[in-house]
């Protein structure tokens, strides 16, 4: 039996109408002619390129001091927490 190769438009519209179906997985895939595992890696790989190219709403404003206010020994430290658990850290000793 020949593989049918799919686009990726082709894979998000069977992953659209299994989730707007009433059939389990096993079900959905048994009746387009399809492999379980391959739906599930789709599914996956779909998911993770939506979130990956959504975009990021989660900027944090914060009120910096005028730099007319600060000495030339002045302190300051800042934190920056990225995706994958990467933490950015600067600061500037007095």
């Amino acid at each position: 039996m020949a593989t049918k190769r799919r686009t990726r438009e082709q894979w998000q519209e069977l992953v659209d109408k299994q989730a707007a179906s009433e059939l389990s997985v096993s079900e959905f895939c048994a009746q387009h002619a399809l492999t379980v595992s391959n739906f599930y890696l789709w599914r996956k790989k779909l998911s993770d390129d939506s979130q990956s190219l959504a975009p990021q709403d989660n900027w944090l404003a914060f009120d910096m001091p005028a730099s007319g206010n600060q000495s030339a020994g002045s302190t300051w430290e800042i934190e920056l927490a990225l995706p994958g658990g990467v933490v950015l850290r600067m600061n500037r000793a007095a």
